[in-house]
């Protein structure tokens, strides 16, 4: 009777054991993960999207026209090997979103474009990343301290997806790079820089 008292406690301390291993291992395997949320209302539901399951830019353009922004929002999952992102672009619905132009930091696959006109090639990112998002030299084109900062995102309708996810790592490599926190929002968008018409 010991032995087999004995043998049912040896057994139920080995299944216990086996199940908190597994646990850790499959703690051990979990990605961490990383926001860039933008505003929005508490009380909508985030809907998330696979960028890999996406064609191209279009398919993120034609999500975000879709949605109604008063009671979700499209949150976008980069997933690699190291981290998960995920992106939750602004979404303008119905209220007036008020903007200075140097607001507004424009990438697409080639260039960027500082305040609306002051276009730079696409390997000085980094640097206009951090004037535009610290503005360390209280450069007039560059957004202050205290203003909301925006990443405006691009890329040909033409380009597979691989393009676009490639260009949002870069980005966020290069802001986590910076070292600061930094609040900003992205907006994907097909219309590029706005027109400005002077009177």
């Amino acid at each position: 009777m010991k032995k087999l008292i004995l043998i049912l406690i040896l057994n139920c301390l080995l299944i216990c054991c086996g199940r908190n291993n597994s646990e850790k291992k499959s703690l051990a395997t979990e990605k961490p993960t990383q926001d860039f949320s933008s505003l929005r209302f508490m009380e909508t539901k985030l809907v998330e999207y696979d960028i890999d399951s996406l064609a191209n830019f279009n398919e993120i353009l034609k999500i975000l026209d879709k949605i109604d922004c008063l009671s979700e929002y499209a949150m976008f999952k980069l997933d690699t090997e190291e981290k998960i992102y995920r992106i939750q672009p602004l979404q303008i619905c119905e209220s007036i979103f008020d903007y200075k132009l140097r607001q507004i930091l424009y990438i697409n696959s080639d260039k960027v474009t500082v305040n609306h006109q002051i276009k730079f090639p696409i390997d000085s990112l980094k640097k206009v990343l951090k004037n535009h998002l610290l503005n360390p030299n209280n450069d007039e084109n560059y957004p202050s301290l205290t203003d909301k900062k925006l990443i405006s995102i691009n890329v040909d309708n033409n380009k597979d997806i691989s393009e676009v996810k490639r260009l949002l790592l870069r980005i966020v490599s290069d802001v986590n790079e910076l070292g600061a926190k930094v609040n900003f929002s992205f907006i994907f968008e097909n219309h590029g820089i706005i027109k400005v018409i002077e009177e």
